[in-house]
């Protein structure tokens, strides 16, 4: 009954936030320079492999993404992306670590370049739509128990980035609003180090497979 009572005031807080929102006045439409920061939670999907789960060697990341670039016109952003996602490990993998009592984390890095749609860029709430592209990476460090530390990566296109949210301008400097984030890839290549020897190599084009994630959280945009 708490819990009910505490995602009904949450919901209720939301709601007025936008009914008092609407209220203000919104600052100036804005072109020229913005810069945007997205956190919140990214959760895995599909496989790295052909039927290898990408949950089995990752779990949920907290992810950090700074979005960069210019308003060429009010409704345009032109930009690139750059992100990191630190988390635990998933599945088998993480199976695999707690039976041999071994630290293990996994780190993912994307960037790329990426096109948004502001729909209502002279309004105080301002959703907006976007679509990106880049390159991802994906690895997973283990270490512990007296061994020697090892690691295990894969890399390639991110060739589907879509995205939307809302921002709430809440003056001419800063922003804030949900946005949610699906990307889509597919690993070419790997890298694996076992503590004395790297070796990398292509990932055959019959094993390759489309993953992706599903991210959602909170931007602070600036100069929105």
């Amino acid at each position: 009954m708490l819990r009910a009572m505490k995602i009904g005031a949450l919901i209720l807080g939301f709601a007025l936030t936008i009914v008092a929102g609407t209220a203000l006045a919104a600052p100036p439409k804005h072109t020229g320079f913005q810069l945007a920061l997205r956190t919140g939670v990214a959760i895995p999907f599909g496989d790295t492999f052909k039927d290898n789960k990408l949950s089995d060697g990752v779990a949920a990341q907290l992810p950090l993404v700074v979005d960069i670039g210019g308003k060429v016109i009010p409704n345009l952003f032109l930009g690139g992306y750059l992100g990191i996602g630190v988390g635990g490990v998933g599945g088998r993998t993480a199976d695999f670590c707690d039976a041999a009592d071994l630290s293990c984390l996994g780190v993912g890095i994307r960037i790329g370049v990426e096109a948004q749609y502001h729909i209502l860029p002279a309004e105080f709430v301002n959703p907006w739509i976007g679509y990106g592209i880049g390159y991802e990476s994906l690895g997973v460090g283990i270490s512990g128990n007296g061994g020697p530390d090892t690691s295990s990566s894969v890399g390639g296109l991110e060739f589907a980035h879509f995205m939307g949210g809302a921002d709430f301008r809440l003056s001419r400097v800063a922003g804030i609003g949900p946005f949610i984030d699906v990307s889509l890839g597919r690993y070419g290549s790997q890298t694996t180090d076992n503590g004395s020897t790297t070796t990398s190599r292509d990932i055959d084009s019959s094993l390759r497979a489309t993953h992706g994630w599903v991210m959602f959280g909170a931007r602070v945009v600036f100069f929105p």
